[in-house]
C-alpha cells in the first residue's frame, strides 16, 4: 500500500473527528448557556433578623422562595409562587406582604380563619 494514501486517509479521519468534536461540544455549550439563564438564582430582597440571621426572598426558575438564613444554614420557609408584576422587589414591604400572605395561607391550610 502506498504511504501517501495511508497518510491521506489518516488526515481525513483526523479532520472528520475534529469536525465532529467541534460540533458536539459547540452544541453542548450553547445548551448550557440557555440552561444557566433559566436556573439563575437572583436575590430579590434581604432583611436582617436578630444577630446573624436574615430573611431572604430569592427568584429561582421563575418562582419566589422565602429563605431563613443563619451563619450555619439556609432554610426554605415558603414557596411564594410565580413572580407577579408589582412593587419594587427590593423594598422591605414586599417581605412583610409575602410573610403575611404565607401566614394567612398557613392558617387557611390548618382550617383556621384569618382575622
Amino acid at each position: 500500500m502506498n504511504a501517501a494514501l495511508v497518510y491521506a486517509v489518516a488526515a481525513l479521519a483526523a479532520a472528520a473527528t475534529l469536525y465532529g468534536a467541534i460540533r458536539f461540544f459547540g452544541q453542548r455549550a450553547q445548551g448550557a448557556d440557555a440552561e444557566a439563564e433559566e436556573s439563575r438564582l437572583e436575590v430579590l430582597s434581604r432583611t436582617p433578623i436578630g444577630l446573624g440571621g436574615s430573611l431572604v426572598v430569592v427568584r429561582f426558575e421563575g418562582r419566589r422562595i422565602l429563605l431563613g438564613v443563619t451563619r450555619g444554614q439556609w432554610t426554605a420557609l415558603a414557596d411564594l409562587g410565580r413572580v407577579a408584576a408589582g412593587p419594587n422587589p427590593g423594598s422591605i414591604s414586599v417581605i412583610d406582604a409575602e410573610l403575611n400572605r404565607a401566614f394567612m395561607a398557613d392558617r387557611l391550610r390548618r382550617g383556621r380563619k384569618g382575622s
